[in-house]
């Protein structure tokens, strides 16, 4: 009987002196009635966990009952999109769906990895060679050095369900559907509601109820609908008992639990239990859009991964509520907008989004194969339909835009230079030269879950060529010391002093960061010639015994971009300025000047002003995608200072300069 296993817990991530450390550090930063809140909460907590485990543990000895359910994310027979995709787009469904059946299934940046589809094979990180017990989820976790949990959940999102339900739409060929079935039938029996590390956390669980519902809606079988159902209740259960909430943080995760609350009980509104919990998931998903996104669109999470996939999930939430004609409030659908439009604006020339801070690479629903996670031009077509009660008749664009309903649109003008004071994303820009400059904070309210350690950073592109990079994440608990040394300030283009953190983190809390820098802006504005100017200070430092602030200055035209930069101090440290260079540019020494060469491009990085800085050129890791980490250079230059200093870089394009 799986009761008994709740005797010894494994698995369990960080060690029990980590986890109590940063219960410690997260309680004494609160305010009393915070604090009180939060006592209040998790007594309650305990209660609708305790109730959660009885029906979990009722439930986990017989298979799944069937329930019928009523359709609504793809509106009237009427109104029905009929997506058309595009060749590439339907070649990329086909080919993830004839992986499926296979057993092999898209895995982020990992590309496709297969696993044994019966039994514990959906428990099983293939690329790291590890399978997780058949134990009850709260005695189950991530396991830091040894594998990757985030394997088995992706693959337990159930995208490849949606995929496989769009590949029979478009070919009409049977294998897809009853693919289909069968494989979610063996993953509803291998996962019984409560058991195996499908069910670590809420999340999971509510980006798999939403797939249930498109994928049910798009395949039109009566059996994958009826089991749908039976597990779209297991699954509204299990997300109540288990919110990802606490009075002092919420993040993505809560909004994950909400958006799966909506699609749970949106498909069974018939019941009382599915009312209250569209009830409750409509209400709070409202709530945590205008908490979690700040007035000026961007996201509270310090991360352009986080508030990509944050805007994802608020755009599923809301079009769900749309098409259950529930209340939406109009500042809601305002607040989701503004956060598209930092999409546009982040993504500059050659389509892609920086990587500031956090990026896993995760998606939401399987709405349209190869998708490029830091590509958000899908989502911003999507967006048009959150305005709309039904799907529209006449779709165009990329195929997610066309199965949420969006009406055919032009692509929105990007805005050339943009700011959003509310996470600190500055973006400078000018003939070939884009820029954007990180001058916020660690993010979540000082959590710094996804933040990194970028506080005065920048990316660099040249004629739609990126230049000077931000390293990505890599990987999160399979490698503590990889997640470590890209979340570190010597990864970014940045200042380190003395070999400090610019903000503090315990390497064996990889989801925690104290907000050290408090980063302000002191100057953004447009000179008389036309040139944009930021200029921005931290105070990462001053905890040194002798304090040191940090402030930089940007000055970008057409004709380039001028970093300047001064150090505050009276006594003497060690600073190191490193600038990562992105996967294939090169170095190149010439004269009083660096090369940077890339692909026809080349930028030429020169010293304007201050004591002369030696560049060295190291290799560091760099990451496109979650999983998936190469090499690239870094240039790294040494100040030892003895008092206050200043030194200005000039990038500009070359005209006609030779390279090796």
């Amino acid at each position: 009987m799986r009761r008994a296993e709740h005797a010894d817990r494994v698995c369990a991530g960080p060690s029990r002196p980590a986890r109590l450390r940063r219960r410690i550090v997260s309680a004494a930063a609160l305010p009393s009635g915070v604090l009180a809140a939060e006592a209040g909460w998790r007594a309650l907590r305990g209660g609708l966990r305790a109730l959660a485990d009885r029906r979990e543990f009722r439930a986990c000895n017989r298979p799944t009952s069937p329930e019928t359910w009523r359709p609504f994310v793809l509106g009237g027979a009427d109104t029905r999109p009929k997506p058309g995709p595009s060749p590439l787009e339907l070649e990329a469904c086909l080919r993830e769906a004839d992986a499926a059946l296979d057993g092999g299934f898209a895995v982020l940046g990992h590309g496709t990895v297969t696993v044994d589809v019966q039994g514990r094979g959906w428990h099983h990180d293939p690329v790291h060679g590890f399978t997780w017990p058949d134990r009850h989820h709260r005695l189950l976790g991530p396991v830091p050095g040894r594998a990757d949990i985030k394997v088995p959940w992706e693959i337990g999102r159930l995208q490849w369900l949606t995929t496989l339900a769009r590949a029979h739409a478009f070919t009409g060929d049977s294998r897809y559907r009853d693919g289909a079935v069968e494989l979610l039938g063996l993953w509803s029996a291998a996962n019984p509601v409560g058991y195996g590390p499908n069910w670590v956390n809420a999340m999971e669980a509510g980006i798999r109820a939403a797939n249930l519902v498109w994928a049910s809606e798009i395949l039109g079988d009566p059996g994958c609908t009826s089991l749908a159902g039976g597990m779209l209740r297991d699954h509204g259960w299990f997300i109540v008992g288990n919110l990802e909430y606490g009075p002092r943080l919420t993040s993505n995760h809560y909004l994950a639990d909400l958006v799966g609350l909506v699609h749970a009980g949106g498909a069974l509104r018939h019941s009382r239990a599915g009312r209250f919990w569209l009830r409750m998931g409509g209400i709070g998903l409202q709530r945590e859009i205008l908490k979690q996104f700040h007035e000026d669109g961007s996201n509270f999470e310090a991360s352009t991964g986080y508030h990509r996939l944050s805007t994802e999930l608020a755009l599923l939430g809301l079009l769900a509520l749309r098409r259950l004609r529930a209340p939406v409030r109009p500042e809601v659908c305002d607040r989701l907008v503004a956060a598209v439009e930092v999409l546009s604006a982040l993504t500059g020339p050659g389509g892609l989004l920086p990587a500031l801070g956090d990026d896993d690479s995760g998606l939401v629903v399987g709405l349209q194969s190869g998708r490029d996670p830091r590509d958000p031009a899908p989502l911003v077509a999507a967006a048009a339909a959150v305005r709309e009660a039904e799907p529209s008749p006449d779709t165009a664009g990329p195929e997610l835009a066309q199965w949420c309903g969006a009406p055919p649109r032009g692509a929105p003008a990007r805005p050339r230079a943009a700011s959003f004071p509310g996470a600190g994303w500055y973006v400078l820009a000018a003939g070939p030269y884009w820029c954007l400059a990180e001058c916020g904070g660690v993010g979540q309210h000082g959590n710094g879950g996804h933040g990194h350690n970028d506080t005065l950073s920048f990316v660099l592109r040249a004629d739609g060529r990126e230049i000077v990079t931000d390293p990505g994440s890599g990987v999160y608990t399979p490698d503590p010391e990889l997640r470590n040394l890209l979340r570190a300030t010597r990864s970014h283009a940045t200042v380190e002093v003395d070999g400090q953190e610019q903000n503090r983190f315990d390497p064996a809390l990889l989801f925690t960061m104290r907000s050290d820098d408090r980063p302000r802006v002191t100057d953004h504005s447009v000179d008389g010639s036309g040139h944009q100017i930021l200029e921005a200070v931290h105070e990462g430092y001053r905890r040194l015994d002798d304090p040191v602030v940090h402030r930089r200055r940007f000055v970008l035209d057409g004709q380039g971009l001028t970093v300047t930069d001064h150090i505050d101090c009276r006594a003497p440290h060690t600073l190191v300025l490193s600038l990562p260079l992105a996967p294939g540019v090169r170095a190149e020494r010439r004269d009083d000047a660096t090369l940077l060469v890339a692909d026809g491009t080349t930028v030429i990085l020169s010293q304007t002003s201050g004591p002369r800085l030696s560049f060295g050129v190291e290799e560091m890791p760099w990451s496109a995608a979650y999983g998936r980490v190469a090499t690239a250079q870094v240039l790294r230059a040494t100040v030892r200072a003895v008092g206050p200093v200043s030194w200005g870089l000039r990038f500009r394009m070359s005209d006609g300069v030779r390279t090796t």
